[in-house]
């Protein structure tokens, strides 16, 4: 099977050789191609290179265009440090007030943006034919807090709650717009990334949170896309309320008992999990045996959608032969 055929056909339960590798590759793919971190999130060509060698050696199912945080938030105008080799990062905080949410319109797309959109594009000419395209956005907590700043955003959902969701709505208004963009261009699946999610509790996700996640996702599978959606750290608790964001793929990260995450998610018509070994303890510190044997108990609680992944994203200086024992533990499951 194609990557493309494989990932598809495990999304709608139907029989693959093996489960989909859904391996994250950022700062890794970069130093795989000789190229620093500044050119792999400023020059898509460099960041299509490295996705398609990880692809290619890595046995990696899925080719995004995931990179950082920020491409959104330069939409907006905010000012972005870019480290040589370290993640963009705002200089400080957009929203300064809640009032200057007034100020906020959804903005046309800044360079970094449409670089994003190049990135989509060039991999639907190189490779979209055998293995599927991720593109990327922001979801409206995570973006907010980028915005207004994280300790601020967390007291106006209290404080402010009336500021605090319109400026989310602007968020996923945003999100939705460019996320629309990039299946314009040739992305199969979108991934929504909204880490601060899984900074608060079930009551605040469930009246900011899961209603936005809904309309994104909601608008982007009615324009033919899949959603993976991805909130590092522990969703425990708010995993029964993300069983009804409507995603097709949940990320899962490590802390998450991924039994519990299969059945919950498994219970409902749409979502599957995708999980979750640890990066760090198993894949940067493991072993191949170490790595095969994590692999294989993802795939013993698994059930005929799951997708197989770390955690998170795979660490810059992670042993190539580790990330290859990925792969070699799910190419064996072929074998069994």
């Amino acid at each position: 099977m194609t990557s493309k055929e494989r990932v598809f056909a495990r999304l709608d339960g139907k029989p693959t050789d093996r489960p989909p590798n859904y391996s994250i590759v950022m700062g890794f793919a970069a130093k795989e191609v000789g190229a620093s971190y500044r050119e792999f999130v400023t020059d898509y060509r460099t960041l299509v290179r490295g996705g398609i060698h990880c692809h290619e050696q890595y046995g990696i199912d899925v080719l995004s265009v995931i990179s950082d945080p920020m491409r959104e938030a330069e939409s907006f105008g905010m000012q972005t440090e870019l480290p040589e080799n370290g993640v963009p990062h705002g200089k400080e905080p957009l929203i300064k007030s809640m009032s200057d949410i007034s100020k906020l319109k959804v903005p046309s797309f800044s360079k970094r943006a449409e670089d994003r959109i190049n990135a989509v594009r060039l991999y639907k000419e190189q490779a979209g034919n055998t293995c599927p395209v991720i593109g990327w956005v922001e979801g409206s907590i995570a973006e907010s807090c980028i915005l207004r700043g994280m300790q601020n955003m967390m007291a106006d959902m209290l404080d402010e709650p009336t500021a605090a969701a319109e400026l989310m709505d602007i968020c996923a208004d945003f999100a939705i717009k460019y996320a629309l963009a990039q299946i314009e261009h040739g992305a199969d699946i979108i991934g929504v990334g909204d880490a601060a999610a899984s900074l608060i509790g079930p009551a605040l996700y469930e009246e900011f949170v899961l209603p936005r996640q809904q309309k994104i996702i909601k608008a982007l599978n009615d324009k033919g896309a899949k959603v993976k959606l991805h909130i590092c750290g522990n969703i425990t608790k708010i995993l029964p309320l993300i069983a009804n964001t409507g995603a097709d793929i949940v990320d899962i990260d490590w802390m998450v008992d991924f039994a519990e995450a299969v059945e919950i998610l498994g219970k409902t018509d749409k979502s599957t999990a995708c999980g979750n070994f640890d990066p760090v303890g198993v894949l940067l510190h493991g072993t191949p045996a170490t790595i095969k044997d994590a692999v294989n108990k993802c795939i013993a609680v698994s059930n005929n959608q799951t997708a197989i992944a770390p955690g998170c994203e795979v660490p810059i200086h992670t042993n190539p032969d580790n990330l290859k024992a990925v792969y070699s533990a799910l190419k064996a499951y072929i074998d069994n």
